[in-house]
């Protein structure tokens, strides 16, 4: 549903995020993430609800409207010949010193919440399914992405003759970070929530969210310019599989089903870094791809209560 404040306020958490750069927006969407999931295990219900649905991915850092919106400002300023590569999701616009890459950060901000609002919110949310559900804002940073490359220019695939998976040394990296960074995702929950009588039960539901931040805030790394790698999009699958098979597969179970849908989930974001995400003409996010696909695989499996 729509809210009028929520949507004006999408506007200027466009433009703020814009001028930061996709990123640091991002990895801010991290830090909020963290707060409000302690806050939630703390017991602290009203606060962390607050930090994760106005902040984490509300109309201020919900990737939705922020990373998107510096998506959006990198391509533009491509377009404009501000810079080389409009797939920089590192950069701060604002260096630019133009306002209209801000605003146009900013209209894409609003379009990330209409996207999230008006069409996931009504269709892939559980009201047409339990079974039909997906990650709201991961999905509409694909879509938007889409529109991004669709508007400013650029051709959708990528691909240029490569393989669609990747090969050597690189493939055999994703699959050992895919299936080791979802075992310790998995084996963390599986032992909390009772295997190694701790009694923690569900991490008051609040378990992903957490491990979704963490991965997120851990992108600072990436810019201060290391070689950290991306895994959100492994870890946040591992931990929705591991938490809604738990009850009826048990933890050995629930261990398994982690491992294995983080690891899909890694492999979906390698092959849709090679289609489409590995030019220079705006940054379709691999990660969003591989987090909204396979939330979907996980709530047809599992449906959450």
């Amino acid at each position: 549903m729509v809210q009028p404040l929520a949507l004006i306020a999408a506007f200027g958490g466009g433009a703020f995020a814009a001028s930061i750069g996709a990123l640091a927006a991002f990895i801010m969407t991290g830090v909020f993430s963290v707060a409000g999931a302690v806050a939630f295990m703390c017991g602290a219900g009203d606060a962390g609800g607050i930090l994760i649905n106005n902040f984490a991915f509300g109309s201020f850092f919900g990737p939705h409207i922020s990373f998107a919106a510096g998506v959006a400002a990198a391509a533009y300023a491509k377009k404009k010949g501000l810079n080389e590569n409009g797939a920089d999701i590192v950069t701060c616009t604002a260096k630019y010193n133009k306002a209209d890459v801000i605003l146009v950060g900013a209209v894409f901000g609003v379009i990330g919440y209409l996207i999230k609002e008006l069409v996931i919110a009504n269709v892939f949310a559980g009201t047409v399914s339990p079974r039909l559900v997906t990650d709201a804002p991961g999905i509409t940073v694909f879509i938007s992405g889409i529109l991004v490359r669709l508007i400013f220019g650029g051709k959708l695939s990528t691909l240029n003759g490569k393989s669609v998976v990747s090969k050597g040394d690189s493939i055999a990296t994703t699959l050992v970070i895919g299936i080791t960074y979802s075992l310790v995702v998995a084996g963390v929950y599986v032992w909390g929530a009772g295997a190694g009588g701790e009694n923690i039960p569900a991490f008051a539901g609040m378990y992903h969210v957490l491990i979704f931040g963490l991965a997120a805030v851990g992108l600072v790394f990436a810019e201060m310019g290391q070689a950290f790698v991306g895994c959100h999009h492994i870890v946040i699958i591992a931990a929705e599989a591991t938490v809604q098979s738990y009850a009826t597969m048990g933890p050995y179970g629930a261990l398994c089903m982690g491992v294995i849908f983080g690891t899909i989930s890694a492999l979906i974001a390698d092959i849709e870094g090679n289609l489409i995400n590995s030019g220079t003409d705006s940054h379709i996010d691999n990660p969003a791809c591989a987090i909204f696909i396979m939330t979907f695989v996980v709530n047809a499996c599992f449906p959450a209560a």
